[in-house]
């Protein structure tokens, strides 16, 4: 399967989650009124001396909508509350194991290499840099992603794997966790754990209910009142009992949600880095040491982990496939390279070929450009190749150290907020009075300086690195308090508007910031599967698209034409070429609601569209990363064809 049947299986698989829970609720209902029913005959109607009822008569009496609205009841505000307390998403999660964020410009070594492990997976995959935290208590080997969207998702890692892991075996790590990303398992996996948590409300309700009456119910004195104790200790008994079976509910619910996944995520992982041995190495590390958590939320969090974080009798209810089991389906041979890997500590102290590769393609930088070829875009969506990988870690080697310290917010977050804005004047060709008596007027004359400075090093032969530089803000950025964030936005809105008008970057760039620092919003759940739908977003996307070619108003035209056909047989023209950001704008939004199998066949239009007339330009680029952003459908970076011979070469 490919990125877009991932994304359709992920919405099943959501369905199937609610109907799962759906069942396991009319289960344990029914569990507890069949257990009430038997326990009121066998105690005369709970002390009341009343006769044997039938069962077809309990669902007759009182007691039984009693039970079961109030079970239902219990379940349902189980489930919102944690749903509520989940509502940040994946920061909400990493507070709730005690997870502290990594700071982008740490001076921790062990942390920093895991920051650039994580940045360059990103740029490779086209994808924002997730906010980092370590769990620093837990000296286990374990990893996992969390978050509803870009704007909150994290990746959480323990000390021990930071401690432990060589850092190819921490690649391994960190590409099984963003294929659980791409494959739009990180949502499910929150959603997974509000919904269990009703289940397992039974079971603690059952046990309060016992507790109140050992410490409340010997003070009783009065004789009548002693068929309601009876009751509520055969009710509190029945609950807990009851609960357990929740808990086996849950269990197994998530087993059959995650042990497939991870087999997928496994695979993925080798197919992103084109390396077994690194991810190999971490199973052969957790498998000889432990992925066993203390934390007190393991349980709730056991199917989110790349390994089993609890201890478990039966391995049926197990989250996660057999260790053994993963390493051979990876690599065959794993117990000859497990005799390999007691001699890492030799083959650490020798100079990795990735890193090889690195120094290679980075002396290589400065080839001519031979211009760009997009080939198989919607291939490579959620796909990073080694090729990406080593272009991302390329990338980063030409970004100016200047650039790089404020993109990590290095002393201060204001750094970030500074890159935006040198990223927005750089665009200008050449800075307006009135853009800095803005910027001064809210961050004062030091801050326009720095914007400057900023700016001097971002040059035009260096727009291809815009959007990698903004994906490494975007961490800093998140850091934002409320206050500063408004503020932020303010001026950004100023800016951008100040000429009474918004150019094609100056969209690209508010649109991605505004995705990974907010969000999407509310979007309507009801999926568009049919392209006559949106015929007239069509029109205002692919006339964005084909106008940022720069080619003559007939070939424009001609290929409007030309892609246009493939989506609808009514024949709309070419809008006017003025960018109209606000059109542009509400069209995304509105197709961002496509089935992930529509969003597919219109990337390869807009694919089309761009390389008609044989050559990609940067503007183009920007503007397809947008979309893609903005459709849920990450892109790996397009890399130049100068830079793909370099690194072919270096391949073989």
């Amino acid at each position: 399967m490919d990125f877009f049947e991932h994304q359709a299986a992920a919405r099943r698989k959501t369905k199937l989650l609610v109907f799962y829970f759906l069942c396991a609720v009319i289960l344990i209902v029914t569990a507890l009124n069949l257990a009430l029913w038997g326990l009121f005959n066998l105690s005369g109607g709970f002390s009341n001396n009343a006769q044997s009822i039938s069962l077809a008569q309990w669902f007759k009496e009182s007691w039984f909508f009693y039970i079961t609205i109030g079970s239902i009841a219990l379940i349902l505000l189980g489930s919102l509350y944690r749903w509520l307390s989940l509502a940040d998403g994946g920061k909400a999660v990493a507070r709730m194991v005690n997870a502290r964020e990594v700071l982008p410009d740490t001076n921790d070594l062990l942390e920093r290499r895991l920051l650039n492990v994580v940045e360059e997976m990103s740029i490779a995959s086209g994808t924002s840099v997730p906010t980092v935290y370590v769990m620093d208590q837990e000296n286990a080997i374990n990893a996992f992603v969390a978050g509803i969207e870009s704007a909150d998702t994290v990746m959480v890692v323990t000390r021990g794997a930071l401690e432990q892991l060589s850092r190819q075996e921490l690649q391994g790590v960190v590409a099984h966790e963003f294929s659980h990303i791409f494959n739009a398992d990180m949502k499910i996996n929150v959603r997974l754990i509000s919904i269990l948590a009703g289940i397992l409300m039974l079971g603690q309700a059952g046990y309060f209910m016992m507790r109140a009456f050992r410490y409340g119910g010997s003070t009783r004195s009065n004789k009548d009142s002693g068929g309601i104790v009876v009751a509520i200790v055969m009710i509190g008994i029945s609950v807990y009992a009851i609960g357990s079976i929740g808990l086996f509910f849950g269990r197994l619910i998530k087993a059959a949600i995650s042990r497939q996944r991870e087999y997928l995520a496994d695979a993925s992982a080798i197919q992103y880095a084109r390396d077994n041995e690194g991810l190999a190495g971490a199973f052969i590390k957790i498998q000889r040491q432990s992925s066993l958590l203390n934390n007190s939320h393991a349980e709730e969090t056991s199917h989110m982990c790349i390994a089993e974080p609890i201890k478990l009798s039966l391995n049926s209810l197990a989250t996660h496939p057999p260790i053994e089991k993963r390493l051979s389906a990876i690599m065959p041979g794993w117990r000859s390279f497990k005799e390999q890997k007691d001699q890492e500590a030799e083959r650490e102290a020798r100079r990795s070929v990735q890193e090889a590769i690195r120094e290679e393609a980075r002396q290589q930088s400065q080839t001519q450009q031979k211009g760009f070829d997009i080939g198989g875009l919607a291939d490579t969506v959620g796909k990073p190749t080694t090729m990406h990988m080593h272009a991302a870690g390329a990338l980063l080697l030409a970004l100016p150290e200047v650039i790089t310290q404020a993109a990590h917010g290095h002393h201060s977050n204001s750094h970030a907020m500074h890159l935006v804005f040198a990223l927005l004047l750089s665009d200008h060709g050449q800075v307006e009075e009135a853009s800095l008596q803005a910027i001064e007027k809210v961050y004062g004359a030091q801050s326009s300086e720095r914007i400057l400075e900023l700016a001097s090093h971002i040059t035009k032969d260096q727009r291809q690195l815009r959007l990698a530089i903004l994906d490494l803000a975007i961490p800093s950025l998140r850091r934002l308090s409320n206050e500063e964030r408004k503020q932020f936005f303010g001026l950004l809105r100023q800016l951008i508007h100040q000429d009474n008008h918004v150019s094609q970057f100056e969209y690209v760039l508010y649109c991605l910031i505004h995705k990974h620092l907010i969000g999407n919003g509310d979007q309507s759940n009801k999926s568009i599967t049919r392209f006559n739908k949106v015929e007239k977003e069509l029109q205002s996307l692919l006339s964005a698209v084909i106008h940022a070619s720069g080619q003559d108003q007939a070939t424009k035209e001609k290929v409007f034409k030309q892609v246009f056909s493939g989506f609808s047989s009514n024949e709309l023209t070419l809008l006017a070429e003025n960018f109209d950001a606000e059109q542009f704008h509400q069209a995304l939004k509105t197709l961002r609601r496509l089935s992930p199998m529509l969003k597919k066949p219109l990337l390869n239009g807009l694919e089309e569209a761009i390389e008609q007339d044989g050559v990609v330009k940067y503007q183009e680029i920007e503007l397809l990363r947008a979309i893609a952003e903005c459709l849920d459908c990450p892109i790996p970076p397009i890399i130049e064809n100068s830079q793909k011979e370099v690194l072919a070469s270096v391949q073989k």
